[in-house]
This record gives C-alpha cells, structure tokens and sequence, in this order.
C-alpha cells in the first residue's frame, strides 16, 4: 500500500480532486479554472501525496503536468497506460479517458463480474466491462443538461429550461412539457439500455456515478449500485496497478 494518492479529474463541467488513502475518499476538493495550478499546489503541500494520476478530458495548462511530475509519482491517464483492465475498442486513442478510469473502479468492486457502468454527467455514457476484465466499449447520449440546451438551441420559441426535482409527468404547459419530455425520456432511455444489456449479456452488475446520479437513483426501476466516487476509486486502482508493480 503507498500513501495518499491525488485522483484529478478535470472533466468538462467540474475541475477536481479526491483524495485517496487506505482505499478510502478521505477529501474532496473542486478548483477553479482561473486559479487551477495555485490551487493544486496548495493542496500538494498540505497532503504530500506519494502518487498523482490525472484523467483529463478539456486543455489544461502543461504546467499542470510538471508540477504534479515534480511533487509526485505522477500517472497521466492515456488510453495506452498500463491498465487493471484491457481495452477491446476499435480504436483505443479515440476513447474518453474517464470512461476508462470508471471501468477500472468497477473492476476494483466486482472482480470478475460483467458490469455495466453509467456515467450520468454532460453526456451519459455506457461502459460494459466483461467477467474476463475486457472494457468493451458501450454508448454515448446527450446528457440531462445538453437535451434542455438543444431544445432551445435548435428551434426558435422553445425557452431554456433547467431541470427541477418536481414536474409533472403530463406537462401542462410548455415548460413543464419540455421537463417531462427531458427528464422521462432521459429515464426512459437509461431503463431502456440497462434491458437491453441484460437481454444480451444476462447477470452483470449496473452501477451508477455522475453529476445527475441522485436524479437517476431514485427513479430508475433496474436495481443500481449508485457510487458517487467511482472515477476516484478507478484511478486510483489505476495508480496503484502503476506505482506497485514498478516499486
């Protein structure tokens, strides 16, 4: 087992870092995009972690890379990383390394189980990882907040609508008809999918994660595992299966 390890995922909503030691999150942090490398390095002083693995979907500052290089047992997430899981994708180098790192942290919990992971963030994505530890690949769609943008984007009276916690399912106005057709369509499709997966595959494992994770948990009729901090869980299987095996 090494020390603390700084799991950052800067994602394409939320720029952040949780904190791993003794397989557990022990803090949290979220930065700013204005103040990331500042940020960052006041956190390296206060943890003085032994390992970094950073999963990066937008173009963050190169000074990022040297200071965690400098500091730490620094990991950049890349589709050719050695990985706890293989990657049977057409095309490896096209692929999100965020969905890596969740198919590495549902590895981690169910060794040897097909699972099936949803991210539920800007888009929803599906992440199949087979019993054999295979990361097949899976399927990409709008997300909650992209769908409210499209609408409004895409014709001319449609309003931009925000999610809400309370709707009606027959919308009664247009507002709350774009709510329903939104968020039931969005839960309709993730039902969907998961029925889809079982009809092919049988047994596996469903688990949820994502900034709209809540939303989903308490409506979808498939049995989940919700898991809030997968990503941190995966990279820092990710980290480990690097720092340990060249110890």
């Amino acid at each position: 087992m090494i020390g603390p390890i700084f799991c950052l995922d800067l994602g394409n909503t939320r720029l952040k870092c949780g904190i791993m030691q003794g397989g557990e999150l022990r803090e949290e942090r979220f930065f700013s995009e204005e103040a990331l490398l500042q940020e960052v390095q006041a956190l390296l002083k206060e943890w003085r972690p032994a390992a970094a693995v950073l999963s990066s979907v937008i173009d963050h500052p190169p000074a990022l890379e040297e200071l965690l290089a400098k500091e730490t047992r620094f990991i950049r997430l890349q589709y050719d990383t050695p990985m706890p899981v293989s990657i049977e994708y057409e095309k490896p180098e096209t692929l999100g390394v965020d969905r890596l790192a969740l198919a590495a942290g549902a590895w981690e919990l169910f060794p040897g189980k097909n699972s099936l992971i949803i991210g539920a963030g800007s888009a929803i994505t599906y992440n199949f990882v087979n019993n054999r530890g295979a990361f097949l690949g899976g399927g990409i769609s709008p997300g909650i907040d992209m769908r409210f943008r499209a609408l409004h984007a895409f014709t001319d009276k449609l309003p931009l609508v925000k999610a809400e916690e309370h709707y009606s399912f027959v919308g009664y106005n247009t507002r709350q008809s774009i709510l329903s057709g939104v968020l039931e369509g969005a839960l309709a499709e993730v039902d969907g999918m998961i029925a889809s997966y079982a009809a092919r595959y049988g047994n596996f494992n469903v688990l949820l994660t994502g900034g709209n994770l809540v939303f989903f948990a308490s409506r979808l009729k498939n049995k989940i595992f919700a898991s809030p901090y997968l990503m941190y869980k995966g990279l820092k299987s990710i980290a480990e299966y690097n720092v340990l095996d060249k110890s």
